[in-house]
């Protein structure tokens, strides 16, 4: 197997690369990091190990198994490797998300952008957060509506 590591084409072109970034999942997790069996534990400490994401440049959207005592050094990998082609598109989609994220709260900084669409997406966000899946696709939906129609707005103005 080669070590050969393909990065996202969007954060090649756009640069976008953030502190612990790949620590932040793009999406809401469907379940929680210790809600998994057989449990899988730690060798040297015996706790149950937490199953996390990894949105690695070299390893997006495949799930491990890390102790909560960093300097264990014990992780374990749940799936397989993926192939370079799935490894580029779900770099591409977590840049893109994470984009969308940041014109999303840039826009909300923005005291024209509308102080209402703001404090709606947030609440749609805390939603997500509680309520599950179903509700995050809804609430990446709103802000993408959003981004487009702010976008839509910005332009119209140029053009008259």
């Amino acid at each position: 197997m080669s070590s050969f590591s393909v990065g996202s084409a969007a954060s090649r072109e756009r640069g976008i690369r953030r502190r612990g970034a790949a620590a932040r999942s793009p999406v809401a997790y469907r379940e929680q990091p210790m809600d998994y069996e057989p449990a899988i534990y730690c060798r040297r400490c015996g706790r149950k190990a937490p199953r996390w994401i990894s949105w690695s440049e070299a390893n997006p959207g495949r799930r491990y198994y890390a102790c909560v005592e960093a300097q264990h050094g014990f992780v374990q990998w749940h799936d397989g490797p993926t192939s370079a082609f799935l490894r580029v598109l779900l770099g591409d989609l977590r840049d893109r998300v994470w984009m969308l994220e940041n014109e999303a709260t840039a826009m909300c900084k923005d005291e024209d952008a509308g102080a209402g669409i703001c404090v709606e997406a947030q609440k749609r966000n805390e939603q997500t957060s509680s309520t599950g899946y179903s509700l995050a696709r809804k609430g990446l939906m709103l802000v993408c509506a959003i981004v487009i129609f702010m976008s839509g707005l910005v332009l119209g103005m140029l053009l008259s």
